[in-house]
């Protein structure tokens, strides 16, 4: 109550399942949002945030590094473009190997603990992007120990499309980013989700194109300047990650959390 006083807008950065009224504190006292990815685990929940923002004309915005970073943006633009022709596949994987044993939040249950919650929000971004918040089916595929997922694979169906991401705490796989489409292939390396460097690649290889880019420190300096900038222009959400995208994001959070369409392997 003491910080709401004193500020114009927060940035919330702290663990998951609290994320939600902390949110609903800030902007009923008319502060600007920044919150951490995923901003809530819930598609009511996000629905309902956002329509609070916007009836306080507050600014609220997930903050998803990877998507206010310059090369990633540049990527999709260049992707919406057709460079690569019709997108047909997106394949997303992250992945860190951490010792389970220890005490940590990312391993406790209570704590919305798993590879899914943790990091699912970064693979899910490109995917959403290139080919919307309409998907036609999510099947979910995860490992299971202590009641958190140490791993988990998702397929989502589109009408013409097909996509895969792959997030792990317990297993590690490739981190890259592969966008398949009618005329090429992006390439991202790992660490994808901070982008510096992709390829586009084609069945000549003559015509193959390198892109390199700067990533600056953490990469919270892309995300700030964005909200900044969205609040100074009296800008009520931001074209990197969209209200509706971000609210696909908590949905599928949801459908997680419900175990819809989910096989435990």
């Amino acid at each position: 109550e003491t910080l709401l006083v004193d500020v114009d807008a927060v940035y919330i950065a702290t663990p998951h399942l609290t994320h939600y009224e902390l949110i609903k504190q800030a902007l009923e006292a008319k502060k600007h949002v920044l919150c951490e990815t995923p901003m809530v685990l819930d598609g009511t929940q996000a629905k309902e945030l956002y329509a609070l923002a916007e009836r306080q004309g507050c600014l609220l915005m997930e903050a998803n590094k990877t998507a206010h970073c310059p090369a990633f943006n540049h990527l999709m633009v260049m992707i919406k473009s057709g460079l690569i022709g019709e997108v047909v596949d997106v394949e997303a994987s992250l992945s860190k190997l951490w010792d389970d044993n220890l005490s940590l939040r990312e391993f406790d249950v209570q704590q919305a603990g798993g590879s899914f919650y943790e990091l699912g929000s970064y693979p899910l971004l490109p995917i959403i992007k290139l080919l919307g918040t309409t998907y036609n089916r999510l099947s979910l595929y995860s490992r299971m120990k202590n009641g958190v997922d140490m791993y988990t694979k998702g397929i989502v169906h589109y009408d013409k499309a097909i996509c895969s991401f792959k997030v792990g705490l317990g297993v590690k796989t490739e981190g890259n980013l592969v966008i398949s489409g009618t005329k090429g292939y992006a390439y991202v390396p790992a660490p994808w989700w901070k982008t510096d460097f992709f390829e586009l690649r084609y069945e000549n290889q003559n015509d193959n194109k390198k892109f390199f880019y700067k990533w600056d420190g953490a990469g919270l300096r892309y995300e700030i300047q964005e909200f900044i900038s969205s609040i100074v222009n009296h800008r009520h959400s931001s074209a990197r990650l969209r209200i509706q995208e971000s609210i696909c994001m908590a949905e599928i959070m949801q459908q997680f959390t419900e175990r819809r369409n989910f096989i435990e392997i």
